[in-house]
């Protein structure tokens, strides 16, 4: 009888060993921060959460377009020509979720509007509360409700310039075919 007693014990503590030392290891080792997740997107979350009704901006897409943009600085040289360039190829390149998508130049008061007249994408006026988050040369991506989500600093070199539009896409296709909205 007492074997059986001893047994029985022996596999209680056995079983919740097993299904307990893991979850006791893992808590271990998040509390030491010694876990570090795995990120896959290429861009910058926005974070704290933005958006442009909280800074002041209107949204003329709000609620049908997710939008790439592209914020103007004050003088548009070579480089930025490019950018502009690059910001209509991506948007081709993202074939059928393209329909989805509105490639958009944002404007300050400073912006260089002369040198992107002869751009055909659509225009948003930004203020100075946008500008300070999202600075000159950067790209954004902003979700069908307003909300800032990523955004891509001015990269150093002009070589760059096309592995961070493969980056945009890359992050673009992924928000695109998990979300439900746009």
């Amino acid at each position: 009888m007492v074997s059986k007693v001893v047994r029985g014990r022996v596999m209680l503590v056995a079983l919740l060993t097993f299904f307990a030392l893991p979850a006791v290891v893992a808590k271990f080792f998040l509390v030491n921060q010694w876990y570090e997740s795995g990120v896959t997107n290429k861009g910058q979350l926005i974070d704290p959460k933005q958006s442009y009704e909280n800074l002041g901006v209107n949204n003329p897409y709000a609620g049908r377009q997710w939008q790439l943009g592209y914020v103007v600085p004050a003088k548009c040289n070579e480089f930025c020509y490019q950018q502009v360039h690059l910001l209509g190829q991506s948007h081709i390149a993202l074939g059928k979720y393209q329909s989805r998508v509105t490639p958009v130049l944002l404007l300050s008061e400073v912006s260089d509007r002369v040198a992107i007249d002869k751009s055909s994408f659509q225009r948003i006026e930004i203020n100075d509360a946008f500008h300070n988050l999202i600075s000159d040369f950067e790209l954004v991506i902003v979700d069908p409700l307003g909300q800032l989500v990523m955004r891509y600093p001015m990269v150093e070199r002009e070589g760059d310039l096309v592995n961070q539009s493969k980056d945009i896409l890359t992050d673009l296709r992924k928000l695109l075919k998990l979300s439900r909205v746009g």
